[in-house]
């Protein structure tokens, strides 16, 4: 019987379809806010675009605000001007993250050797 050593799939060096996969998913990661976490991808994007663009006409709390669930399942009251300023903010810093996350996909896709695929997928290792 012959045996032969194969490398644990998470300590080769990762392939450039790898790397835009965890890119893609490290960009819709929840975004820290003044007011809290909020989940940053693109359904919860416009869920909070349209409840802002709709909020004369959605059904509010007695005090006229609207309950909003953050990232970390817990809920926040807020103002029409409240959830602008937190979407403004929510998308500011999606879009700086963004543009991080693409040059790094860049410098991973010509570096010798390339990250693991563990690695890529901790967000920290991307923006660190």
């Amino acid at each position: 019987m012959k045996r032969s050593l194969q490398l644990n799939p998470d300590n080769r060096p990762a392939t450039w379809a790898q790397i835009k996969r965890w890119r893609d998913t490290h960009e819709g990661a929840p975004v820290e806010t003044a007011r809290g976490a909020f989940d940053a991808d693109d359904r919860s994007e416009r869920r909070m675009s349209d409840a802002h663009n709709f909020f004369d006409d959605i059904p509010k709390n007695e005090d006229g605000t609207i309950t909003w669930k953050r990232a970390d399942n817990t809920f926040i009251d807020l103002t029409g001007q409240q959830l602008l300023g937190v979407y403004v903010e929510l998308m500011e810093k999606r879009a700086a993250r963004a543009a991080l996350l693409h040059r790094k996909a860049e410098e991973f896709r010509h570096q010798d050797p390339r990250p693991t695929p563990s690695q890529l997928s901790r967000l920290s290792f991307w923006i660190d």
